[in-house]
């Protein structure tokens, strides 16, 4: 996709969200707007006071969390009921957040790169079964064999990214993600494979590597070849820093917590809030596979209705991709093939992935018995994303 043709796309996005709306107000840079101007609102009398509660509800967290900017999809049987953005996509500048307005992934980009794989398996190109050597030669022999479904479930071996690492503040960019896997092919394994669930970007991305290699092209081309255009995600695209994007949001981070691999400035206050910054420069090149797009909630919610019913991917392999995967003695993970497995109150599935990044958190859940799909972004580092979404969709739930 060209930028001329996602300035395109986004401007007629604005264009459908705009009328009837009033204009965005004047805000000093702290001043977190309860409710952004642009909403797009297609509910039933009966999901109106689903939306109104939810946007007391994003009020109250954003005031709370200290979250700059924010965005939420929901649909339900394949229609958007509610899209709307709030607060400020750029604090400093005084924009708003639109529904056209990209945010970065984090790992709900493992769901979206699963797809890419997926793809290529149903056309018989990519072994679910593989060992990794098949694929990608130079990734060392280990104690016992990784597949790419042991990669898919976290149940490969590999190690997250560390503290004080620059695999979350990468600075490097990598043409190939070949070329990340080489930097820690020869690391230990945290676990033998396939005896313990243990999350790990790396095993995302090398499971990303053996997918390039199965499609024949980069990670980002097969995804926006085999993914993102069918769907007709317009505004997503990999996360490169040195491209004109436009709707890109700004990133931020606040201070004064404990300071985690993804927080580098945790010096500057104190308190719950802390004091917002800008957050660190970090190069997604090395986490393509794993959290390295830009994309909106919009977007998301497409994604996720392609998953609801068989068509984009064959019906068997939607049944793999949300089968619990166990470890060796039996246990349950809770984790399918880059997909959280869950329940809501009443039992029925619910299946959901969070993404943490330099500058942003997102959430995408879904409920198939309910055809209800929910998708949220915000732009702050670890903005704690995790009881909200959920709760927000619980609105919608008949």
């Amino acid at each position: 996709m060209t930028l001329k043709t996602l300035a395109l796309a986004g401007a007629a996005s604005l264009f459908v969200v705009l009328p009837g709306v009033a204009s965005a107000q004047a805000t000093s840079p702290e001043t977190l707007a309860p409710a952004g101007p642009y909403a797009q609102h297609l509910t039933t009398p009966s999901r109106a006071k689903a939306v109104t509660t939810g946007r007391k509800m994003i009020a109250d967290y954003m005031a709370r969390r200290g979250v700059p900017g924010l965005s939420i999809a929901v649909s339900v049987d394949g229609v958007t009921v509610w899209s709307e953005g709030f607060g400020l996509a750029d604090v400093e500048q005084g924009v708003p957040v639109t529904p056209a307005t990209m945010f970065r992934t984090g790992s709900v980009a493992k769901p979206m790169s699963m797809s890419v794989a997926a793809v290529l398996h149903d056309r018989g190109k990519l072994d679910f079964d593989a060992p990794v050597q098949s694929l990608v030669p130079s990734f060392p022999v280990k104690s016992k064999p990784i597949t790419f479904r042991m990669l898919a479930g976290m149940l490969g071996g590999l190690r997250h990214y560390r503290l004080g690492s620059d695999d979350f503040f990468n600075s490097t960019k990598y043409e190939n993600l070949l070329d990340y896997v080489e930097t820690y092919k020869n690391d230990p394994l945290v676990a033998e494979p396939g005896t313990k669930f243990f999350y790990s970007s790396p095993g995302t991305n090398l499971q990303g590597a053996m997918t390039q290699a199965a499609g024949g092209k980069l990670f980002p081309d097969l995804a926006q070849e085999l993914v993102f255009e069918p769907l007709g995600m317009v505004h997503t695209v990999a996360d490169r820093n040195e491209e004109i994007i436009p709707y890109r949001v700004r990133y931020y981070e606040r201070t004064g917590g404990e300071r985690t691999y993804r927080i580098r400035q945790s010096s500057w206050g104190n308190g719950e809030r802390g004091v917002l910054l800008n957050a660190p420069y970090s190069d997604n090149s090395n986490k393509f596979a794993s959290g390295g797009y830009l994309t909106t909630p919009e977007d998301l919610v497409k994604f996720g209705n392609a998953h609801l019913n068989p068509g984009f991917l064959k019906a068997d392999t939607l049944r793999q991709l949300f089968t619990e995967q166990k470890t060796a003695d039996g246990k349950g993970t809770g984790y399918g093939m880059n997909w959280f497995l869950d329940k809501d109150k009443a039992g029925n599935p619910v299946y959901w992935h969070s993404g943490s990044s330099v500058g942003g958190n997102s959430m995408l859940i879904l409920y198939p018995n309910q055809k209800l799909v929910l998708a949220m972004q915000t732009n702050l580092t670890d903005s704690n994303l995790k009881e909200l979404p959920r709760a927000l969709a619980d609105l919608f739930v008949p």
